[in-house]
């Protein structure tokens, strides 16, 4: 599982953006903004990419991989069918 690595909602709110602004401007969705808020990493890659321009990180300083053998037995079934 793709977690964030620390709490990405209070480094954008640090960066000056809030809700109001990702969504008057465009740059995040509610939705995204609300699973930013809620640490749940599952985004869409473009939003990724306007974090880490807004945050001037990379990726890999945003998110890692968890290892969750549950979801890892479930993929792996599935990709051997």
């Amino acid at each position: 599982m793709i977690s964030f690595k620390f709490d990405v909602a209070n480094a954008l709110k640090t960066a000056g953006m809030t809700a109001y602004k990702a969504q008057k401007t465009g740059v995040l969705s509610q939705d995204t903004w609300r699973k930013i808020r809620n640490g749940n990493a599952n985004i869409s890659m473009e939003s990724l990419n306007r974090i880490c321009a807004i945050l001037n990180m990379q990726p890999e300083h945003l998110i890692y991989y968890e290892k969750n053998e549950q979801e890892e037995k479930e993929i792996l079934e599935k990709f051997n069918k």
